[in-house]
């Protein structure tokens, strides 16, 4: 008997045509491999089961997973699978996550994610589209659901050449002038202020403010200490503060109760309200936190500061990030110190 034969049997309800094959020699044991109506059937299994024998693999466990396909993965399950391993997120990312995946799980509960095809992926963007949603929202939804299909095994359809995605127009940032910022400073109490010129001295981001930390505060050195853990590209680096901005902050907070954060009273969204309803009674263009990092990376590379250095500074990978995005054409006109020293000093209300 060779690895894998056919054997021709009798019944009453007919011939059928048995596969049959052993793992070596006539020492080994017979094994079935299935039992067909036809010839043509029966020769499919048995080339099947020799080209498992060839390439040294035992066809049983071949036949067995034909015997027991899997069940198919449901969008959902895929969802959650990919949901549990972004063990490498923060919580705000992990929340927007989710409000995605609820979208996207009540779009493709039906489908099969094994088997989604590029046009279901379009057909789906179109009608976000219909729907009113913003390019740039669309996009968020665009790239949640095709981090969640390269889970999978083959092409990823939300990935294919022939999904196209609506173009995001991009408002055009005007970072405020020196005007602006003092005058919507004088309608602020002085717990605002002092984040505020903080933001604008130093062009740190609005997170990395709001969870600086005493331990991170280099107070001989006059700098800020940002661990990957708390900046948004994960990496670390070293924030100069002017020394006449660190004095102030020593003077807000007595050595031996510098514990936690910096600013611990200051959250994103209370600043931001707080800043726009300063510029409305100041009578002043409206800007945001985030305008205030745009400022300071122009001012910066007005003055010169070498691009690959301004990356560094600024915690950008990439140099041409910076030119591109943070540097615009705007007056270059530093707030003067003295005036927001006075502004900041403690006890100024």
């Amino acid at each position: 008997m060779s690895p894998a034969s056919i054997r021709k049997r009798e019944t009453k309800s007919g011939v059928r045509w048995d596969v049959r094959f052993r793992l070596g020699g006539r020492g080994y044991p017979i094994h079935h491999a299935g039992t067909f109506r036809t010839m043509k059937e029966a020769r499919e299994r048995r080339d099947l089961v020799a080209g498992e024998l060839a390439a040294g693999r035992d066809p049983r466990l071949l036949l067995e997973a034909l015997r027991n396909p899997p069940v198919p993965l449901t969008f959902s399950e895929l969802a959650e699978r990919w949901l549990a391993s972004r063990v490498d997120v923060r919580e705000r990312t992990r929340e927007s996550y989710e409000q995605r995946l609820r979208r996207l799980t009540d779009r493709f509960a039906q489908h099969d994610p094994q088997v989604l095809t590029p046009a279901q992926v379009t057909a789906w963007i179109a009608e976000m589209v219909e729907e009113g949603l913003a390019a740039g929202t669309i996009g968020l939804y665009h790239q949640t659901l095709a981090m969640v299909l390269d889970e999978l095994e083959g092409e990823n359809p939300a990935r294919h050449r022939s999904v196209r995605l609506p173009r995001v127009e991009r408002e055009e940032i005007s970072p405020p002038d020196s005007q602006t910022i003092l005058g919507s400073l004088s309608k602020m109490t002085l717990r605002w202020r002092l984040a505020v010129v903080t933001l604008e001295q130093t062009g740190m981001r609005l997170g990395e403010l709001t969870g600086l930390r005493w331990e991170d505060v280099d107070v001989v050195q006059s700098r800020f200490r940002l661990p990957r853990q708390r900046t948004k590209t994960a990496r670390p680096r070293w924030v100069p503060v002017p020394r006449w901005l660190m004095s102030v902050l020593e003077e807000r907070i007595p050595r031996e109760d510098r514990l936690g954060r910096v600013f611990p009273r200051i959250e994103g969204r209370q600043l931001a309200t707080a800043i726009r309803r300063a510029c409305k009674d100041a009578g002043v263009a409206h800007y945001s936190p985030h305008d205030l990092r745009h400022r300071r990376i122009s001012i910066w590379q007005g003055h010169g500061v070498p691009p690959r250095q301004l990356a560094e500074l600024v915690g950008h990978a990439r140099s041409s990030m910076t030119l591109d995005t943070y540097s615009h054409v705007m007056a270059l006109d530093e707030v003067p110190a003295q005036e927001l020293e006075r502004l900041v000093e403690v006890g100024v209300t």
